[in-house]
């Protein structure tokens, strides 16, 4: 499990710069090449257990033996060495359904039980505006255990999505999410409360053949 997030809406994690050393042109081929496979055979292969395998050894993520990321999802990373260093985990029984894209350029840490709808974008990478060079900027995002991400919504660099909260369909996420709030809109803001027994629950149905 990992910790609850601060009541603070107010706060975004601080800005480390992109790495910038892609290595020898043969090695930045070979990287491609596992970026391509990722996301565009792996990403389609119906089996959970083959692309947990994948994303494990070629990407470098931690996956929990029962977490689940679904067909057809965009995992966005730089190097496998990179990855285990920043930190890209999935914990126990965590769901992400079909069509997600997943930004593991910086550190992204999901907990325990989270359902992640279809179509959700976490990024955690963006680009400094004021900057000359229009550098890419690493934040990490942390969605703590027993958060409900509807589908389309966008997570954006920086954010901690506290334990049991609820993001509503569509809304994109600037700021922190309190623990057991649910949030909707652009940007999203808090719009009621979960009740805290609501957000006890296991994500623990099988997984779907074919899937």
């Amino acid at each position: 499990m990992i910790a609850t997030a601060q009541p603070d809406a107010g706060t975004r994690a601080h800005a480390e710069p992109e790495p910038v050393d892609a290595g020898t042109p043969a090695k930045l081929f070979v990287l491609r090449v596992i970026h391509f496979v990722t996301n565009y055979v792996v990403s389609q292969l119906p089996s959970f257990g083959l692309r947990r395998i994948w994303y494990r050894h070629a990407v470098g993520a931690t996956i929990a033996p029962d977490a689940g990321i679904h067909l057809g999802c965009y995992v966005w990373s730089y190097t496998s060495r990179q990855v285990k260093r920043t930190g890209f985990r999935i914990g126990a029984r965590s769901r992400i359904n079909r069509g997600c894209c997943l930004d593991a350029r910086g550190r992204l840490d999901i907990g325990q039980d989270v359902s992640i709808s279809r179509e959700v974008t976490i990024l955690t990478a963006s680009h400094a505006v004021n900057a000359r060079d229009f550098r890419v900027e690493l934040r990490p995002v942390v969605i703590e255990d027993n958060v409900w991400i509807g589908t389309r919504a966008v997570v954006l660099p920086g954010v901690t999505v506290g334990r049991g909260s609820v993001v509503a369909a569509g809304s994109v996420v600037t700021r922190d999410v309190p623990a057991l709030s649910m949030v909707a809109g652009v940007p999203a803001r808090t719009v009621g409360m979960r009740d805290p027994a609501a957000a006890e629950y296991l994500l623990d149905s099988p997984f779907p053949l074919f899937e």
